[in-house]
């Protein structure tokens, strides 16, 4: 039992670290200091663009959350 408590940590380990991965790539973006905003500027883009990264910024996190999860519970797993 105590190789699935050190599996259940393990798997944690490896969701945080994806997780940080994941927020450090996709970070979010200012629109703002994108484009000094002449007339070829398409805001749509950049609006789709920021939406996206936001949206993977968030999965990021959550990974994160379910991997510190993982971690904690594999405390509470007794080992025979």
């Amino acid at each position: 039992m105590n190789d699935f408590k050190t599996i259940i940590n393990s798997i944690g380990l490896i969701l945080n670290i994806v997780g940080v991965y994941v927020v450090y790539v996709y970070s979010p973006i200012n629109i703002d200091e994108i484009d000094g905003g002449d007339a070829s500027t398409d805001y749509d883009q950049l609006a789709r663009e920021t939406h996206r990264r936001n949206r993977l910024l968030r999965l990021g996190v959550y990974i994160v959350i379910g991997g510190s999860v993982l971690q904690l519970a594999s405390n509470f797993i007794s080992s025979k």
